[in-house]
């Protein structure tokens, strides 16, 4: 499955580009047009909640009505449970003290290079540089794993990929 990222701050959607945000518009538009071309999922890097501020939570009350979100943001429990209570996955780090386990569903663990743990209390996991045997160890644990483009060549066991996120 693809998964298309795009940055969120000010309640406006942006792309990446050569390091630069480009606006791209509004962020209910952005989702209508992924969900019209068969997007199931979008992941969501919300600069404002990354820094603490929830200023874009009513955005994603809409968006959570048109398509599934992954969110990553800041690992404050306020910033989390109110995306919990609107439906949204969220992506922290695998340490994160995460108050609510019974959204387990919705959490997914980013997984750095190097972390050697379980990513217990968590659903999905992201590798944030992805080898064979690292999809194959989240995937005997019984996570779902999801790797970035720029991983997906290297690897050849694609059976243990949930999802691929691309840039585009």
């Amino acid at each position: 499955m693809r998964i298309p990222s795009v940055f969120l701050q000010d309640k406006q959607a942006f792309r990446k580009e050569g390091g630069i945000l480009r606006l791209i518009g509004k962020p209910l538009d952005y989702a209508k047009g992924q969900k019209e071309s068969g997007c199931k999922l979008i992941h969501i890097i919300d600069m404002d909640a990354l820094n603490g501020m929830p200023k874009n939570l009513d955005v994603y009350d809409n968006l959570t009505y048109i398509i599934n979100v992954e969110v990553e943001c800041a690992p404050q429990q306020d910033i989390i449970t109110r995306l919990l209570r609107l439906k949204c996955r969220v992506v922290l780090p695998p340490s994160a003290d995460i108050l609510s386990k019974t959204e387990k569903k919705l959490l997914v663990a980013k997984i750095p290079k190097g972390y050697s743990g379980d990513a217990e209390g968590f659903h999905d996991v992201i590798l944030e540089d992805a080898t064979d045997a690292e999809v194959m160890r989240f995937s005997k644990l019984g996570k779902r794993v999801i790797i970035y483009e720029k991983d997906e060549g290297k690897i050849k066991e694609k059976g243990g990929i949930f999802g691929v996120i691309s840039s585009s």
